[in-house]
């Protein structure tokens, strides 16, 4: 399928009339920027039936703020066009790839939908991309050239792959896009899905569902296993005053309040969620039975 992508500098493109099968236009960026026209080409492309995407353009604020605030935006469209975060710029030093998670699971965690991703071929490479890649399909941009060209059926690639995906879901070949109906450039790309594929990529369970059925999708493996937890002796019903914390691996007692409070604040930076903690007592020791079910007899030495 062919397409092409637009933001505001394309105001006057009718999405109707120029010849495509889908198109992606740019709806916000950061938190307060909205492109004006988003909603009038959103309009054009839906009344030609052609397959819609809309866009967030990463900038360098709190990546779970902008991804609240394009949900915000596009919430009337949501299931019914597919979700992007565009990658580049300055969001490749402030946020890097743990940034740019937080947005997707934000996404995923407010509307049950795995957006896609877009950067540059060189980006896929530049970070490891592993979890990523394995949720959120991949919009690559790699040119050939700059020379004007119109609709390519196998663009130009260097060979050398996208990191942790086998493949990109699109390509986006070019910015010298020469299409009928505009007489400007437009940024050209090739997907290498189907209608039934795109339309999979747009849909996705709603957040209600997925909060009923308490899922954990948003978070991988090693972040759903991190908790922190205290004893309290039944007695007194008071904590014995120290906190625990399970790493993954071993269980580590914290001997400073502060050591604690880094701890739940960079798992919330990087997760989005606050980090589980729980007070076991002393009458019902689950502390006892966790540390044998993870084989750990005694507590490792406390931080210094």
């Amino acid at each position: 399928m062919n397409g092409y992508d637009i933001s505001s500098y394309q105001a006057e493109l009718n999405a109707g009339i120029v010849p495509s099968d889908f198109v992606f236009i740019k709806a916000t960026e950061g938190t307060k920027y909205i492109n004006p026209t988003w909603r009038e080409q959103a309009g054009q492309v839906t009344q030609a039936n052609k397959l819609l995407g809309f866009y967030h353009f990463a900038s360098t604020g709190n990546p779970i703020a902008e991804a609240d605030f394009f949900i915000s935006v596009v919430k009337d469209y949501i299931g019914k066009v597919v979700l992007v975060l565009d990658f580049e710029a300055g969001a490749i030093n402030a946020w890097g790839n743990v940034g740019a998670r937080q947005f997707l699971n934000r996404v995923k965690e407010k509307t049950g939908i795995n957006p896609m991703i877009y950067m540059s071929a060189e980006v896929t490479r530049q970070f490891n991309w592993s979890i990523t890649s394995g949720n959120n399909a991949l919009w690559v941009a790699q040119y050939a050239s700059m020379s004007p060209t119109g609709y390519q059926s196998a663009p130009w690639v260097d060979g050398k792959g996208y990191g942790a995906w086998s493949s990109a879901a699109i390509h986006q070949y070019s910015s010298s896009g020469s299409l009928a109906n505009w007489d400007g450039h437009l940024d050209l790309n090739l997907a290498y899905i189907n209608v039934n594929q795109w339309k999979q990529l747009a849909g996705g369970s709603s957040a209600t569902e997925q909060n009923n059925n308490n899922s954990n999708s948003e978070l991988e493996d090693d972040d759903l296993m991190k908790f922190t937890y205290e004893i309290i002796d039944a007695k007194t019903g008071k904590t014995q005053g120290t906190v625990y914390y399970y790493d993954g691996n071993k269980i580590v007692a914290l001997t400073d309040k502060d050591q604690w409070k880094i701890i739940i604040e960079i798992y919330k930076d990087t997760t989005g969620k606050d980090m589980k903690h729980y007070k076991w007592r002393t009458d019902a020791p689950w502390y006892v039975r966790f540390m044998q079910a993870i084989n750990q007899k005694t507590v490792e030495v406390a931080w210094k």
